[in-house]
């Protein structure tokens, strides 16, 4: 069997999530045997994400299970927003593959629970053609920089916010939309942070932006590099990742740009 026929095989696999308290969750030894990883580095992987304890607390239920050596071991079991952020670091076209993998597992799982009718009726409004057409765009933008095609970016945008189609959002689904994508395009997974550095060179056109926006805006460089550092949950500039530089030169123009009074594109296109 070739290795390619062996891949499609494997990405064939029917992915098995559990329920905990009526909600679907994927183990860490399934994400660590798909995404082909040693568990316990994927333990580590959570452990290490920066996220409030509530948050944690909700989307990664500590769990175990027991070893070839017949002892217990740690693992978890993680709700769809909990994958979707330790996913964040998983790169990779066959990566990609399993997160839209995963994603439609939860979709199906959640497609199948019994919702309870409610006395009634809930009125959705639909979001504007002209909005979907602004997300649209930034969404091909955040595609490019993470060098996926559309309808690969399409599918993991759908799979994170629980819509069958972002061309038939309502309001309130552009606004989480809205909400995940400015992660993506912000935060370093952990994983990433301080892995293949830049050069000075290469950090060369952050520096000279945020050296310009000092000079023409109302905060110091220092305030701005902290700033823009807190964004993308690293400690410094020498964490950034060179696959990020592109991700930092945006979010330095889009503040630019709100700052000298122009369009911000990201809130006025939720509505």
């Amino acid at each position: 069997m070739s290795e390619k026929d062996s891949k499609n095989i494997l990405l064939s696999t029917v992915i098995e999530l559990i329920m905990e308290n009526d909600q679907p969750m994927a183990s860490s030894l399934l994400v660590a045997e798909l995404f082909e990883k040693r568990h316990d580095n994927v333990l580590q992987s959570i452990n290490d994400l920066d996220v409030p304890d509530d948050f944690r607390r909700l989307n990664f239920q500590e769990s175990s299970y027991i070893n070839k050596q017949n002892k217990e071991q740690p693992s978890f079991n993680m709700t769809r927003d909990g994958f979707s952020l330790l996913a964040m670091g998983f790169t990779g076209k066959k990566a990609m593959e399993w997160k839209i993998k995963f994603l439609e597992a939860f979709n199906a799982m959640e497609a199948q629970l019994t919702i309870p009718p409610v006395e009634g009726k809930i009125q959705y409004r639909k979001a504007t053609p002209e909005a979907v057409k602004s997300f649209e765009g930034v969404a091909r933008y955040w595609c490019f920089l993470e060098g996926l095609n559309w309808e690969q970016g399409k599918r993991q945008i759908e799979g994170a916010i629980r819509v069958p189609d972002l061309y038939e959002m309502d309001a309130l689904a552009m606004s989480s939309a809205w909400t995940y994508l400015r992660m993506c395009m912000r935060i370093v997974p952990p994983k990433m942070r301080g892995k293949d550095i830049c050069s000075k060179d290469e950090l060369s056109p952050v520096n000279g932006l945020l050296d310009y926006w000092a000079y023409c805006g109302q905060s110091t460089r220092d305030e701005l590099l902290a700033n823009l550092c807190g964004d993308m949950c690293i400690d410094s500039l020498e964490c950034l990742p060179k696959s990020y530089v592109p991700h930092a030169v945006s979010l330095i123009w889009e503040g630019i740009n709100h700052e000298s009074g122009k369009t911000n594109a990201l809130k006025e296109a939720s509505y």
